[in-house]
Order: structure tokens, then C-alpha cells, then sequence
């Protein structure tokens, strides 16, 4: 897995190659409605964060009300197989949405609007060909904020050549880490809970500021496990936001290990792009460092494969 991850900054490269050559016809758009579980969503909630339209993140069978012939739906599903998502293309169909997908193959990649990417990757591992395609396209046709891409390989290569970081962050957390972050750096540190879990196969969790200072602060008034905070941080960001971040370190390292990462990169996306390539690799360095194998997704396949027998039986 380390290995895969290490080639992040060419995988960006190759995925823009893909990206150049999806045409559509986006005439009448007014919304987007990125369809996507796990590893393959993650895209639609970090472009949600430089929106220039309606943009909604789809999780799940069903999609929303608003749907109709002026949404541009995107279904991401790494295999090609994701139940959620292929039952809530169909619904958009139905609705006369403009449909895209992008998958590796199975049953969406037989689909006249597939954009076919690399297989025989774990999803989780696939990000590049998942995210840049589609931020190519959307930031082309004005849907999203203007990406700098060279930035963003630049930010990614910077990562990998501190992959030091990423191992120190492993060796260094205790018990179950949470991650914070504020803006586009909030999906990041979805993402990081999501590698944590899969990768090192450890419970974590993830909180967007300031939103969680409404909530998640008051559970330190109790606290009595053992976790990590990580922290997400810009040299950037807001005063305000500043300010809670200060604020949450004094009051949780009463009762927690404090970790900063401070994402580097000439803008949002570039310094997500950082972020992400770090917390990747910290999680299969912390699955190393317990002697866990990263790879395997043995429940998820289990729960897969039951279901899938499920709807054999029932039909």
C-alpha cells in the first residue's frame, strides 16, 4: 500500500490526462449532485468546498427533491459495483438529470457515460483518478473555483518528500485519534478518520470547525479514554477560527495528546492536497507500526458479499 501511495504525484499527472478528454454537454446546468461511497465520495466532498453553484454530496439509495433536468449528476464508484450509488443514478436518470460516471469498470463501467480510470486498486488508494478528473472538468466548465493544478502536484510532491511527517504522526499518537479541520480542510480530516479506519483498522473520528464548538467541546468535560487530536491547520485561517483552535488545544491537552499539521501549498487546494497525501500515509505507517495489514477490507467485502446474496434471493 505504502508503495501505491508513494506514486500519488504521478497518479495526479496520469488522472489529468483523463481528464482532458471528457466531453459533455453541460448547457442548462444550475446544480451538481456528486454521487459516491467511502473512497470514491470523498471527491464530491472535497470539490464541494469550492462550489460555484448548488453542489450536494450524495450518500446513499435515494437522491434529493431537487434533482431534475438541469442537475449534472456524478456517480463515483471506484469498482463499478456500489449499490448506493447505481440505484441512485437510475433515480436520477429518471428525473432527466445530465449523468457522467466515473468508475473503473463493473456494471457502471458498461455505461456510455463512463469515464473509465485505472483498475485493480483499492479505492481508497485510487484518490488521484477519483478527484482530478472530475476537478478538471468541473473547474473548466466554471462549476468550481479555478484549481491551479500544477500547485497541487507541487503540494503532493512536497508531502511525499516529507514522508517523515506521516511516520512521526504514527508513532506519536496514542489510543484513538480525532481529527479537526476548518473549511476544505473539514473533508480532509473526513478523509484522514476514513484511511484511519481502513488502513490501520482503528476507530476515529472526524469534526468540521466551527461546528463542533456547538457540540463535541462539551464531551472533554467527561472524557476518560485515551486520544489523539490532530489538527488541521493553515497559516491562513481565519482569526476567528484561530482562536477556537487555540482555545480547543488548551482545554484538550489536559486530557489528550495535541497534534498540528500545518498543510503547505500555494492555495485551498493545493494545501488539501498536502494534507491528504500526509494523513494517507500516516495511516498505513500506523497500521505498520501495530502489525496490522493495511489492505484487506474483510468486513466490508463480508457485508458486501451479504448483501449481495440478499437481493439474489429476494429476487
Amino acid at each position: 500500500m505504502l508503495s501505491l501511495l508513494r506514486k500519488f504525484p504521478e497518479q495526479i499527472r496520469e488522472a489529468m490526462e483523463i481528464g482532458k478528454k471528457i466531453e459533455f454537454d453541460v448547457k442548462g446546468v444550475e446544480n451538481v449532485v456528486v454521487a459516491g461511497m467511502g473512497g470514491s465520495g470523498i471527491a464530491g466532498d472535497i470539490l464541494a468546498h469550492i462550489a460555484k453553484l448548488p453542489f450536494f454530496v450524495n450518500k446513499g439509495y435515494t437522491i434529493p427533491h431537487f434533482v431534475s433536468s438541469s442537475t449534472l449528476f456524478i456517480a463515483i464508484s471506484y469498482s463499478g459495483n456500489t449499490e448506493e450509488t447505481i440505484a441512485a443514478l437510475e433515480k436520477a436518470k429518471k428525473r432527466g438529470a445530465k449523468t457522467i460516471i466515473i468508475t473503473s469498470g463493473g456494471k457502471l463501467g458498461r455505461k456510455k457515460e463512463a469515464i473509465l480510470i485505472p483498475a485493480a486498486m483499492q479505492p481508497r488508494a485510487a484518490i488521484a483518478y477519483l478527484l482530478f478528473p472530475l476537478a478538471l472538468f468541473l473547474s473548466k466548465h466554471g462549476f468550481i473555483k479555478k484549481i491551479d493544478f500544477n500547485a497541487a502536484i507541487r503540494a503532493a510532491e512536497m508531502a511525499r518528500r516529507r514522508e517523515s511527517v506521516a511516520k512521526e504522526i504514527a508513532y506519536e499518537m496514542e489510543g484513538i485519534p480525532i481529527i479537526y479541520g476548518h473549511g476544505i480542510l473539514a473533508a480532509i480530516a473526513k478523509r484522514w478518520r476514513q484511511q484511519f479506519n481502513e488502513n490501520a483498522k482503528l476507530h476515529s473520528f472526524s469534526f468540521s470547525l466551527p461546528e463542533c464548538n456547538h457540540n463535541e467541546i462539551e464531551a472533554w468535560e467527561r472524557n476518560d479514554k485515551k486520544f489523539t487530536c490532530i489538527f488541521l491547520r493553515d497559516s491562513k485561517e481565519e482569526n476567528r477560527i484561530n482562536k477556537r483552535i487555540e482555545f480547543m488545544k488548551r482545554i484538550y491537552k489536559r486530557k489528550a495528546k495535541i497534534i498540528e499539521i500545518w498543510s503547505e501549498g500555494d492555495d485551498d487546494f493545493s494545501k488539501a492536497i498536502y494534507a491528504l497525501h500526509v494523513g494517507d500515509m500516516a495511516s498505513v505507517y500506523k497500521a505498520m507500526k501495530d502489525g496490522v495489514e493495511a489492505e484487506p477490507v474483510n468486513l466490508i467485502a463480508q457485508l458486501k458479499e451479504e448483501l449481495y446474496q440478499h437481493s439474489r434471493s429476494s429476487s
